[in-house]
């Protein structure tokens, strides 16, 4: 009995000092928690072009390089998906494989823009000092690899760690959303976005859209607008919030009548039922049949509607798909894909071109998705 005695009062003992761990830290990361929220931002100039001007062929590109770690056989571990069969399928990983990976994805998303060589660039899921990325920073990366561009850069993941999964604890994150522009960026701001109201907020972006604003020779002001909506929000109510917010910034240019391009990764798919392609829920994009991941919502209704704000126009590409599912690694023809990047934009630009870029020569020895899970989206316009 006494022997039993001392078993159930170490076991107590060793329980109470977890549960008081586990409490101490919801307690700190509780506590801790704050919203950066709405704020202006310094841009930092470095180019000699002053102004825009009108009827000149400009071009843009919103890439997610997934802060470095997307290599083809990374799969991550919030992202589930179906197989053929309809089973539930899932990724394992956390970090990135190692840092040298890390730079190799890094340095291959830099000279896959410098190929495409655009004007403006909305970059996403850029680290600046994460666990998940070995401390790498990318935003410094990028900046010294445009040195003559400007740029703004916006936080909308800081954390002080978070310890799931327990085999590889994400840890510390800091990341954010990247701009450049070869034109002066004489204004900038961080707006942010309504997140989830339950404790799933301590553990998730801190989401936001960054406006940077440049002059046009005639007077007006052309906006570029950087943006990553959520993604693992049950049933997209929180991304609808969200995209009505960015809706509610529209109407104030469309009253101004100043040009607007919005990039970014909206985390909804912009090819079904979209008026500008004929897809549907059964003739879907790329030819999938697997089950939708639970992550993907739609932007417009089976009648073709969005709810966008009129006098803005949805421009989404579907030469090549720009996000794959990590729920396993790329494996062409088998990998769910679709298209959550592209733009918005006001009426008063000439879209003259858009298309997706497959990236190649991945470290499986295939095309498609070679540094990230996404692809730049890319178009070329003229305002008027």
């Amino acid at each position: 009995m006494k022997i039993l005695k001392r078993i159930l009062i170490t076991v107590g003992i060793i329980l109470g000092v977890f549960v008081l761990l586990v409490g101490g830290y919801l307690l700190v990361i509780i506590l801790s928690y704050n919203r950066i929220g709405t704020i202006d931002l310094e841009p930092n100039n470095r180019t000699s072009k002053e102004v825009v001007e009108v009827d000149q062929e400009l071009s843009a590109v919103s890439y997610n390089i997934g802060f470095g770690a997307y290599s083809q056989d990374f799969t991550f571990f919030m992202d589930t998906g179906y197989d053929e069969e309809g089973k539930e399928t899932c990724g394992t990983q956390s970090w990135g494989k190692n840092k040298e990976e890390i730079n190799t994805n890094i340095n291959g998303s830099i000279n896959t823009l410098k190929e495409i060589n655009p004007d403006f660039m909305m970059i996403q899921e850029v680290d600046t000092n994460s666990t998940r990325s070995y401390g790498v920073n990318q935003r410094d990366i990028f900046t010294a690899s445009f040195e003559t561009s400007d740029f703004t850069f916006a936080v909308n993941f800081h954390t002080m760690f978070l310890p799931y999964p327990l085999y590889q604890m994400h840890g510390i994150v800091n990341g954010g959303l990247l701009t450049l522009s070869n034109y002066k960026i004489k204004q900038a701001k961080r707006v942010e976005y309504t997140v989830s109201s339950s404790l799933s907020k301590l553990f998730d972006l801190d989401r936001c859209f960054t406006e940077n604003t440049i002059d046009v020779e005639n007077g007006k002001k052309l906006h570029i607008i950087n943006s990553h909506l959520s993604a693992y929000d049950e049933g997209g109510l929180i991304r609808k919030q969200q995209f009505d917010e960015l809706n509610a910034y529209l109407k104030s240019y469309k009253e101004s009548g100043d040009y607007v391009i919005v990039g970014g990764d909206f985390n909804h798919d912009l090819l079904t039922n979209n008026p500008d392609f004929t897809y549907t829920e059964t003739y879907r994009p790329f030819g999938m049949t697997l089950k939708d991941p639970d992550w993907v919502s739609q932007l417009f209704d089976k009648d073709g509607n969005s709810p966008l704000e009129s006098g803005f126009k949805v421009v989404a590409s579907d030469n090549k798909p720009t996000c794959r599912n990590n729920d396993i690694e790329w494996i062409p023809e088998k990998t769910y894909v679709c298209v959550v990047d592209g733009f918005i934009v006001s009426e008063n630009i000439d879209v003259i071109e858009h298309y997706n870029v497959e990236t190649k020569m991945g470290n499986k020895n295939v095309d498609g998705f070679a540094f990230s899970d996404h692809q730049p989206a890319f178009i070329k316009f003229k305002l008027l």
